[in-house]
């Protein structure tokens, strides 16, 4: 028997060294703190289904439902309870929440305690809800920007702004003002001004926090924001059309300026952009393109020939911020004298008759027109479709039919004035003539003498063409290769030998 707890004991002792190596330092959980007691919300005891929470750091740490009506939790050692633990150091401040609403009480938190804590809840303690409206346009030239805006509850504490400049993680936080002087009232104003900003994009922020609510709230209901701009810098005119000095500028142009920056509309106009021959205004209108920064002045009617014109921009005129520009901008302009084109030739020729089906339609100009105006809008021919080219080294358009013109057809074809010289000059009216296509053809080939049949007259007839002694006739060209010669005669030879 003696024997027997000799080796009981051994391992008993095995068992004691191991406990004995673990190191008296490791880590060891966080004892919860315990809470169970009435509930009252509004001066009512709260109903059963309401969930009680606790928060440290504004972080949940815990949560219980009630079963009975104004009581959370119970005194008896077995009785549910609410169990609040997590990362939390003894001190630390605990807000309780029913309801969504957070109770007049709070506690410091102590590992491993119990406690008996009567909750009461006695109204809406969100966090004051807030407003943002800055008095500056955004952007705005003025680089301290005044903000107002409205904090919807009744105050104790001041708000605050926050400001960061792009999406860096430069940020300060400033003391907002009462209008009145105090946050004292439902609907407090306040307002606050940033300190001196550089150039750049930013973003404002604002929360607001009353006696009631506990600091360091992230809740998004009490935050408000706007994003804005600070632009102190001139802008300026970075190029114009017509340029300075230009000359032989067309009668159709319109007078352009594009700026450095993005501009206000609304300054731009007939009085800040004006046009003028000498001292007397040109009437006209002004537009604005936001995407090209280009403002543009349109005259009511075409410019004068050979005259000098002079456009100017005010610093009426702003950019978006608000900033005039740097300087007036003045600039002058000549046009040119710009006759109208003309028609020199056409084939085929007005009133021309046994025109070829095949034949292409063409007009000659008398100077170097501009090709996009030559389509198959502005050169029609009645009655057949077709494609349009030009050729600017002699300035001839080209109407080329879709298939073969009609036998014994009267065509008609047009120019209008959509077609332009290079210099912008219109022809002066639509210029139109008309021509009439060949018969269709009952010619027997190799027939030279017209008789109807092809035989060994027919190659006499052949040789007095070649020689001059006779005119050429229409079945005289027997290999129809365009010319009259001593191919015929063996083409006929071959027509009378194989009929």
């Amino acid at each position: 028997m003696k024997r027997m707890r000799k080796w009981l004991l051994c391992p008993l002792i095995v068992v004691a060294l191991l406990l004995c190596a673990i190191p008296a330092y490791a880590d060891t959980p966080t004892m919860p703190h315990a809470f169970y007691g009435t509930l009252t919300i509004a001066g009512s005891p709260a109903a059963v289904g309401t969930v009680v929470t606790a928060k440290v750091n504004d972080v949940e740490c815990g949560s219980i439902t009630t079963t009975v009506a104004g009581q959370y939790g119970g005194s008896g050692a077995f009785d549910p309870k609410l169990s609040v633990t997590g990362d939390i150091d003894n001190g630390d401040t605990i807000y309780f929440y029913a309801g969504g609403e957070v109770a007049n009480q709070t506690y410091a938190f102590s590992a491993g305690a119990v406690t008996e804590l009567n909750l009461v809840v006695t109204e809406d303690l969100d966090p004051p809800l807030v407003d943002l409206t800055p008095l500056s346009p955004d952007p705005t030239n003025d680089n301290t920007p005044t903000f107002t805006g409205t904090a919807i509850d009744t105050l104790s504490n001041i708000a605050s702004v926050e400001y960061q400049v792009g999406t860096g993680s430069w940020r300060v936080w400033v003391e907002a003002t009462a209008t009145d002087g105090a946050f004292d009232s439902p609907s407090e104003s306040y307002t606050f001004t940033i300190p001196a900003l550089a150039d750049g994009g930013y973003t404002v922020y604002v929360r607001a926090t009353d006696a009631a609510s506990p600091p360091n709230t992230t809740a998004e209901e009490n935050h408000a924001s706007d994003s804005f701009t600070i632009d102190t810098v001139a802008p300026t005119v970075v190029s114009r059309y017509p340029a300075s000095g230009a000359i032989n500028v067309p009668v159709g142009a319109v007078v352009t300026a594009t700026f450095s920056e993005a501009m206000s509309a609304s300054t731009i106009t007939t009085s800040s952009f004006t046009l003028k021959i000498g001292t007397t205004p040109v009437s006209g209108s002004v537009s604005y393109n936001a995407g090209t920064y280009t403002a543009t002045f349109t005259p009511a009617a075409d410019l004068a020939e050979d005259t000098t014109y002079t456009a100017s921009l005010t610093t009426a005129i702003t950019d978006v911020a608000g900033n005039a520009l740097a300087a007036s901008s003045t600039w002058s302009f000549s046009t040119g004298e710009f006759a109208a084109p003309t028609v020199i030739s056409t084939s085929p020729a007005s009133d021309a008759i046994e025109v070829a089906v095949g034949a292409m339609i063409t007009a000659t100009f008398s100077e170097a027109m501009d090709e996009s105006t030559i389509t198959n809008s502005s050169f029609t021919v009645a009655g057949i479709s077709g494609s349009v080219s030009y050729n600017s080294v002699t300035y001839t358009a080209t109407f080329n039919p879709a298939s073969n013109l009609a036998y014994e057809t009267i065509y008609t074809a047009s120019l209008s004035t959509a077609i332009t010289d290079a210099s912008g000059t219109p022809l002066a009216s639509t210029y139109s003539w008309s021509f009439t296509t060949e018969a269709e053809s009952t010619v027997i080939p190799g027939d030279a003498n017209g008789d109807g049949f092809v035989n060994a007259l027919d190659i006499t007839k052949v040789e007095r063409i070649i020689v001059g002694l006779d005119a050429e006739t229409l079945g005289a060209d027997a290999n129809e290769d365009g010319s009259v010669n001593a191919l015929d005669i063996t083409m006929v030879e071959i027509i009378i030998a194989y009929p």
